[in-house]
């Protein structure tokens, strides 16, 4: 019991409080047109540091994973509070999640003006936050603590080299049917940095070399299915798109492997030849 004690980050009341405090500044803020300052908490509880994203940060991740949309909102009023419940959509994967809050109408000893915002945004908040994958909100979270202690921006780690003995069967097959949607993907202004891009959000991967096996299957499937039917290639098209713009509003860079070429053996056929794939 000791142990679970000392492996415990925080309280959860704790840091619902502070999380709760900073939110409810940060939607005021929006409200009265002012510059919003905090992306992120940290504070120290127990001897040890919380850190996490305030609703301006979330919704920061959220512009920068793309594909995230809000679709139903539904808001109730009691006597001393309002209760509102959102749906968040992730249009990528197709998971949808839920958000509620219940807003006290007053704060303190007088009544809160911003009551109904806090309870639409604070429910928005907590169902968006369930569908951000969570190397897209270390990305976000690291991006903005080292902005508040003037670290400036994160460096960039050196993604690792993948020998050729590694690459699947899975993998060769997506960089094979990549290589022949490149040419309808640039006659729709989408690079095959784009493609990499929304490749990385979708499995939730920092560097292609993440990727499981069965995540290659999966993409070889989808991209299949874009080459050879027009309906899914123009949706695949909008779904890039979608994503690439999500990425220019961003604050936070995006982190470009070091080097997206890739080289392999093919050893299946009688003549041994040498593939090169770029996305």
């Amino acid at each position: 019991m000791s142990e679970e004690k000392k492996n415990e980050i925080a309280p959860v009341d704790a840091e619902y409080e502070v999380v709760d405090q900073v939110d409810d500044q940060t939607i005021v803020e929006l409200m009265t047109g002012q510059t919003i300052q905090d992306y992120v908490y940290s504070f120290k509880q127990g001897g040890r540091v919380v850190e996490g994203l305030t609703l301006a940060g979330i919704n920061e991740a959220a512009n920068r994973r793309g594909g995230i949309q809000v679709e139903e909102k539904d808001y109730e009023e009691t006597e001393n509070s309002w209760i509102a419940t959102v749906k968040a959509v992730d249009t990528i994967t197709g998971s949808s999640r839920y958000g509620a809050c219940e807003q006290p109408k007053m704060n303190g000893n007088r009544p809160d003006p911003f009551a109904f915002v806090k309870a639409i945004h604070k429910a928005q908040r907590n169902a968006i936050k369930q569908l951000i994958p969570v190397p897209v909100i270390r990305e976000v979270l690291n991006f903005y603590l080292r902005r508040k202690t003037g670290g400036g921006d994160p460096k960039q780690q050196p993604q690792p080299q993948q020998s050729g003995g590694n690459i699947t069967n899975a993998q060769k097959a997506a960089f094979a049917i990549a290589n022949k949607l490149s040419e309808p993907l640039e006659k729709e202004s989408i690079s095959k940095t784009d493609l990499w891009n929304y490749i990385k959000r979708k499995y939730s991967v920092e560097s292609r070399n993440d990727m499981s096996e069965q995540q290659w299957t999966q993409l070889s499937a989808e991209l299949k299915a874009a080459e050879t039917t027009p309906k899914l290639l123009d949706e695949l098209c909008k779904r890039i798109k979608q994503l690439s713009t999500a990425n220019e509003e961003s604050e936070v860079p995006t982190v470009k492997e070091t080097d997206e070429t890739e080289t392999y053996n093919e050893t299946e056929t009688e003549q041994e030849e040498t593939t090169s794939a770029k996305f």
